[in-house]
């Protein structure tokens, strides 16, 4: 009978654990959200500087399909988005998933649907990004993106 007590009490405190996890991971949607806003927003104004330091940590390593190098410096970050914003007219991001990796690292699944300043049609790319709060915020440290949607 004490076996199966504590069978119970260890199944109810499992079961509350989870539901903290869950409400953790709430907050998380809130924080890596306004993060994203703050992407979309400074992408339609062309603002990189506003994209790399209030987005993408000064550490962050960006690498994905088709791109030969690992960019891995703030000068190499600011130079891929500023090369992507070049290129680009709008992006909407859609967020697939966000998880909780502990109290300050998360991950989340985003995709990207890119509309080009050519004539190119609209394309999509996925991002993984590993988030972590740090002294600035929530910043991405890693983005690893290949093409199409989640």
């Amino acid at each position: 009978m004490v076996a199966f007590m504590q069978k119970i009490i260890f199944a109810m405190l499992l079961g509350l654990v989870a539901q903290g996890a869950q409400a953790g991971d709430v907050g998380l949607e809130q924080v890596i959200g306004e993060r994203l806003a703050v992407l979309e927003k400074a992408w339609g104004k062309g603002d990189a500087k506003t994209i790399t330091t209030q987005v993408w940590g000064s550490d962050a390593v960006i690498h994905g399909e088709g791109q030969t190098a690992v960019v891995n410096t703030p000068e190499g970050v600011l130079e891929t988005i500023e090369h992507l914003l070049a290129d680009t007219r709008k992006v909407k991001l859609d967020v697939y998933t966000i998880r909780g990796l502990g109290p300050d690292a998360a991950l989340s699944w985003v995709t990207w649907h890119v509309t080009p300043k050519t004539e190119e049609k609209p394309f999509e790319v996925r991002s993984l990004f590993v988030w972590t709060r740090g002294k600035e915020g929530w910043r991405i440290r890693a983005d690893m993106y290949s093409m199409g949607a989640m």
